[in-house]
């Protein structure tokens, strides 16, 4: 049996299909959705830099989760920059502003989840011990963003208040679900890859919308307007089922691809070259 310590134990294939779904949890809050749907800052947008966004947010995570107090503090001054941009217009459906610490800390706490959700499709639940190593190596996901330590859960009953309180407060527009939407069948691909984007969309769109789907809780399936079936849970379980043997036969594969991101970033760092 592995031992289980930190985030980066819990890392396994699975990661990489389902971030839309905790794309979706995160922008659930009405004061996240709005702010990205109307970000101006368009170097950050997927459905307008899919690269440089898988990139980025793939930096962040690396860096949260495997990176030094430097690699942290330098993240944390970009993001605290790029989010000054990001703040509601007169006539928005919500107030936000995206270096809300409330709206970061939902974000982190939904990270979180993106984390214990890769290890518990394919394992079960974690036990109580594990929860809370996991539970406390998970801080910097919330400090990176500006988050104060303090607010950060340190027992699972804390985490799933915070949790609960968050899923009390979703809601969605038809903007919102629309973008979110265009993330989960893929079709934001064609904006800017065009054809192959096209291709991408129409070969991979409906299998990975199955995982999304099948990898949100209820109330988000509800409020993207997702139908799920028996059989779509029945294809959801062979899926999980198929990554599991994949993961058994390489752990020690998955964590090396976050840490290239770190690498990227401490190289881009040095050579002057822009991160964010």
């Amino acid at each position: 049996m592995r031992t289980i310590d930190t985030l980066g134990d819990l890392v396994s294939p699975l990661g990489g299909t389902i971030n839309a779904a905790n794309v979706i949890m995160q922008l659930a809050h009405p004061g996240v959705g709005q702010g990205v749907v109307e970000s101006e800052v368009d170097s950050g947008r997927a459905d307008l830099r899919p690269v440089k966004r898988a990139r980025t947010t793939g930096t962040y995570l690396a860096v949260a989760v495997f990176g030094n107090d430097d690699d942290r503090d330098f993240v944390r001054q970009s993001v605290r920059r790029i989010h000054a941009r990001v703040t509601s217009r007169p006539g928005s459906p919500v107030r936000y502003s995206a270096n809300s610490p409330t709206l970061q800390l939902w974000v982190a706490v939904c990270l979180f989840k993106y984390f214990v959700d890769q290890h518990e499709f394919l394992y079960g639940p974690l036990t109580d011990e594990q929860y809370t190593r996991v539970l406390r190596a998970g801080a910097p996901l919330a400090t990176t963003l500006n988050v104060r330590p303090e607010s950060w859960p340190t027992t699972r009953e804390e985490y799933e208040e915070l949790w609960k309180a968050g899923a009390a407060d979703i809601s969605m527009n038809d903007q919102v679900r629309e973008y979110l939407t265009a993330l989960c069948d893929l079709s934001f691909l064609e904006i800017r890859l065009g054809r192959l984007g096209r291709l991408l969309h129409r070969l991979l769109g409906r299998p990975f919308e199955l995982v999304t789907r099948g990898a949100l809780p209820p109330e988000f399936r509800d409020l993207m307007h997702y139908e799920w079936t028996p059989d779509d849970q029945r294809r959801f379980d062979r899926y999980l089922a198929a990554v599991r043997r994949i993961h058994r036969m390489t752990p020690w594969f998955w964590p090396l691809l976050w840490k290239i991101y770190l690498v990227d970033m401490r190289t881009r760092r040095r050579l002057g070259l822009r991160v964010f």
